[in-house]
């Protein structure tokens, strides 16, 4: 019976591996950015901007110099010493766009922000834009 199953397994395994939505996922890899902007002012430690207005703000930014773009409402937190800071936190993931456009973005950024500093992540993925033509 251990034999069956086992055959059974391996059958299945080469099934789906060979059957056509499996195989046709065709992966690539790509560069994202995601960029963690703070809300708080770099001076002042009050909220600058509320996220809604920030969201706006980033979008004309963004627009100059990339195609693509996800902006998404975090919540940011650091500890100094015995205190621990929260802040509210816009977070962006650009995908495949020039180190320059980002660079650019990020100058902006911190000016209209008022931010010190911009958390910045490069990272390399495989995905795919799956959909009805695939």
């Amino acid at each position: 019976m251990r034999k069956f199953f086992r055959l059974f397994s391996a059958a299945l395994i080469i099934a789906l591996i060979a059957s056509p939505a499996f195989s046709a996922l065709k992966f690539k890899t790509h560069t994202n950015y995601t960029l963690y902007i703070g809300m708080n002012d770099g001076k002042t430690g009050k909220p600058a901007y509320e996220l809604s207005e920030a969201k706006k703000i980033f979008v004309n930014i963004a627009g100059k110099y990339v195609d693509g773009y996800t902006v998404y409402d975090a919540k940011g937190f650091w500890h100094e010493g015995e205190k621990t800071f929260t802040e509210k936190t816009l977070v962006c993931v650009i995908v495949d766009a020039s180190e320059e456009s980002v660079r650019k973005i990020m100058d902006e950024a911190l000016k209209l922000f008022r931010q010190s500093s911009i958390l910045v992540e490069r990272s390399k993925t495989e995905s795919e834009f799956y959909g009805v033509d695939n």
